[in-house]
């Protein structure tokens, strides 16, 4: 049995052996000679799977390591007979924690009001379903918008319309194309024109749900508006004046954390050893995983500033941003991510800022001591999910 698979999916070194042959392949080089002779191809996002791929093939069985599967032909798939299997909601812990990272940097940097902010999050699957009830957990008032599922409990459902009203507006859409709730350049001109300035705007779905040149149009006329843009049109060549011009800029990394990998390697390779009668591999994490936050950095800190004591929003975020920075990265893909690699197509930064956060651990891998903080921040860390010990 031979399976190709892209190099950077996790935790795949248990399938060496005589009976399994395992070829890895940078996502972006797989092509046909590889599949030629294989049963089964395992990829991400950055791989199109199709006829142009496949044809003339022995694979039987594709498996995405993501959550999207608008990079797979998925009609020319199954009119082969082809099984496919996808990690829908591998990496929706991490994409939430995106967001509440993205939301700390706005409390450090503008002295953001989380927590007297209305967030409304469009696109209530795996993801917006997590952000909502993480949201909740905090104290956060939430309201929802997805006109094609209402799953999620204790939530008030609003429309497209209302939801851009709120102050901070969350992306978890799938692309689609057709129909009448298609998602394709959802937020178009006439949309993003509906924007209030102080409204957040946060999209860690698909680039293509915004019309990319309305939105940088909409910068141009109000450079306040504050934009955090996770996934691009164009991917991974957006265009590199949009990049400039809003608040924060991450190539596509929102999901990108050990332990979602480590779910999405588990999901995909499941459903790959049904497929075929196998024995599940062993899958074991990365060797010396390291913890993200250490108490004593903000236990011995001073709790005050220039500007006098050191509030808990302000303490929260810097614990936060302790554990992950989206900021940091988007000033790392703005030195990186210029004219030069934009005219080259932009994957080589994208798959270097990829590699740099390899061991990016989730809040989970943190344990704090309660009784260090106030109440209130204790179960605010809790709520966002870091581990909290007596």
């Amino acid at each position: 049995m031979k399976i190709v698979a892209d190099e950077n999916i996790l935790a795949l070194d248990g399938w060496f052996g005589k009976k399994v042959k395992l070829q890895l392949v940078p996502g972006r080089d797989i092509s046909a000679q590889h599949v030629s002779d294989a049963d089964a191809l395992l990829v991400r996002s950055i791989t199109r799977v199709d006829e142009a791929l496949l044809k003339g093939s022995s694979v039987q069985f594709v498996g995405t390591a993501t959550s999207g599967t608008d990079h797979l032909d998925l009609d020319w798939l199954a009119q082969q007979g082809i099984a496919v299997t996808d990690a829908a909601g591998a990496n929706a812990n991490a994409v939430v924690e995106y967001v509440l990272a993205s939301l700390a940097a706005l409390i450090k940097q503008d002295d953001f009001a989380l927590w007297q902010s209305r967030v409304a999050v469009v696109g209530v699957g795996h993801v917006g379903g997590a952000l909502i009830r993480r949201l909740q957990s905090l104290g956060i008032e939430c309201v929802a918008c997805d006109p094609l599922q209402q799953t999620v409990s204790n939530v008030d459902y609003v429309s497209l319309d209302e939801a851009l009203a709120a102050d901070v507006v969350c992306l978890h859409t799938p692309l689609t194309r057709h129909g009448e709730h298609a998602t394709w350049h959802m937020l178009n001109q006439q949309r993003l024109a509906r924007l209030q300035p102080e409204t957040v705007l946060i999209n860690a779905g698909r680039g293509e749900v915004i019309d990319s040149d309305a939105l940088s149009a909409l910068l141009r006329r109000v450079p306040e508006q504050r934009v955090i843009l996770d996934v691009w049109e164009n991917e991974p060549s957006p265009a590199l004046s949009l990049l400039r011009q809003v608040t924060m800029g991450t190539p596509h990394i929102a999901g990108y954390s050990v332990e979602a990998k480590l779910a999405a390697s588990r999901c995909v390779l499941t459903s790959l050893c049904q497929h075929f009668d196998k024995k599940l591999p062993a899958m074991l994490p990365p060797a010396n995983l390291p913890l993200t936050v250490h108490d004593e950095r903000f236990t011995a800190a001073p709790r005050f500033t220039g500007d006098g004591p050191k509030s808990d929003e302000q303490l929260f975020a810097d614990i936060v941003l302790e554990a992950f920075s989206p900021a940091r990265v988007s000033q790392r893909f703005a030195e990186l991510y210029q004219p030069a690699a934009a005219q080259q197509g932009g994957a080589q930064v994208f798959d270097k800022l990829r590699r740099e956060l390899a061991m990016r651990r989730e809040f989970s891998a943190s344990h704090l001591h309660a009784a260090a903080y106030s109440p209130q921040l204790a179960g605010w860390l809790h709520g966002a999910g870091f581990v909290l010990q007596a």
